[in-house]
């Protein structure tokens, strides 16, 4: 993920809850990916808009 993507703040928490669990870096990027992909698909047919994100990022 590049420094000027942002990342939603689910996806975030997941992560962190893969290190609490020590995944090792391999899974934590597998499932980086496909919430990552996921988040992109729903955007995109307007089932999440941009503005939740950003207001769910405010909050955490």
């Amino acid at each position: 993920m590049s420094n000027s993507q942002v990342m939603h703040p689910t996806i975030r928490k997941c992560l962190q809850h893969l290190e609490i669990l020590d995944a090792d870096d391999k899974t934590k990027q597998i499932v980086y990916m496909y919430m990552e992909s996921l988040y992109k698909e729903l955007t995109e047919v307007n089932l999440l808009p941009h503005e939740n994100m950003e207001r769910d990022q405010i909050s955490n």
